[in-house]
């Protein structure tokens, strides 16, 4: 009688260590698939802000090979830029796209803002170019008002990739400070123009 019980015993606890063991597995493979399906809604949610961001360039003949022509196809770059080098690239008469984040905004007049947007580690690609490059760009209100009401954390500084995407009509270039990163000084290029459309970027490359 002891020897069956403990049979029913073993048996039953095979059975109780199998039972949890398909669980768990079928509870891995079900957390896997959520998983999947998420990237690939984020996937997508991210090639919709891409092919956004590109029809606006391509609406407003926007410049949009600048951070390839100043890398040299390099992923890194660890010469200071000169201005001269944005001259060629912005001042053609054509407006820039350019990808950042929103790091100030002031009244400029009744009807415009001046709204300063920088690169951040990353803009367009995934280039790394010298800090500190600004565009300083008189803005409508309304234009910004809106954008911002409807993505109110583009106000957010993003950890590497960019916030927005702006095109701009760029007037002129200049050096406004320096500052130095780890002991090599580098110079805040900042740019004045005119925003000519913004985009909701949320951290996305092109």
């Amino acid at each position: 009688m002891s020897r069956v019980f403990w049979k029913i015993v073993a048996l039953a606890i095979v059975g109780y260590f199998a039972v949890a063991y398909n669980t768990s597995m079928d509870q891995g493979a079900a957390d896997e698939a959520k998983r999947a399906e998420l990237e690939k809604v984020e996937e997508a949610e991210q090639e919709t802000l891409r092919a956004s961001i590109r029809q606006m360039a391509s609406r407003t003949g926007a410049i949009d090979n600048w951070e390839q022509e100043l890398s040299g196809g390099e992923a890194f770059r660890s010469e200071p830029i000169l201005t001269i080098e944005l001259e060629k690239l912005w001042l053609q008469g054509q407006p820039i796209l350019f990808m950042g984040y929103i790091k100030d905004i002031a009244t400029h007049d009744q009807s415009n803002y001046l709204v300063l947007v920088e690169r951040g580690f990353f803009g367009i690609t995934s280039k790394l170019l010298q800090p500190g490059l600004q565009l300083a760009l008189i803005s409508k209100k309304e234009t910004i008002d809106s954008f911002l009401e409807n993505y109110p954390d583009t106000l957010k500084p993003p950890v590497f990739g960019s916030v927005i995407a702006v095109v701009a009509q760029i007037n002129a270039i200049r050096t406004i400070e320096r500052f130095e990163i780890e002991g090599e000084t580098h110079a805040i290029k900042r740019a004045d123009g005119e925003l000519v459309d913004i985009a909701y970027a949320r951290d996305v490359r092109l």
